[in-house]
């Protein structure tokens, strides 16, 4: 993505955090990758915090900057592919909307992502390589060996 992300940091082991601006709030985001049951392979996870500081996956919050902060997370998921080498990431919307979000997004993107990752949709039974506007249960990236 050529669009500017926002400043990230890591805030611990493999969570990463950045601050979603607009003229009417600052919302703290929060991307928490955890280890799976499968070897090398990592859930990555976008979440907001809220006020009184649970994390969430389902809020909705219209910050006006959807694609700063695709961006954000593109760069988060770039940054630990690089660091944590041999790794694959999955992730997933916790909705359709957000599922179709992620496949506009891959889809808009693929050419230049093909570059340098592998991308793969899940069909419900296993991972097959990522084909745009299809419809998918999740997704998997990782680095080209």
């Amino acid at each position: 993505m050529d669009e500017q992300p926002y400043v990230f940091r890591e805030d611990g082991a493999f969570v990463y955090r950045f601050e979603s601006v607009s003229t009417e709030r600052l919302v703290q985001k929060v991307v928490l990758i955890t280890e799976t049951n499968q070897a090398n392979t990592f859930n990555l996870a976008l979440l907001d915090q809220l006020e009184n500081d649970e994390l969430s996956d389902t809020s909705v919050i219209d910050n006006d900057d959807l694609i700063t902060v695709l961006a954000t997370v593109f760069r988060i998921a770039a940054d630990f592919l690089n660091r944590v080498i041999g790794s694959s990431l999955v992730f997933r919307g916790s909705d359709a909307r957000r599922d179709r979000l992620y496949r506009i997004a891959l889809s808009r993107e693929l050419v230049r992502l093909n570059q340098v990752y592998e991308v793969y949709d899940f069909n419900g039974e296993q991972f097959i390589v990522f084909e745009p506007n299809q419809l998918y249960y999740g997704f998997l990236i990782r680095k080209r060996t």
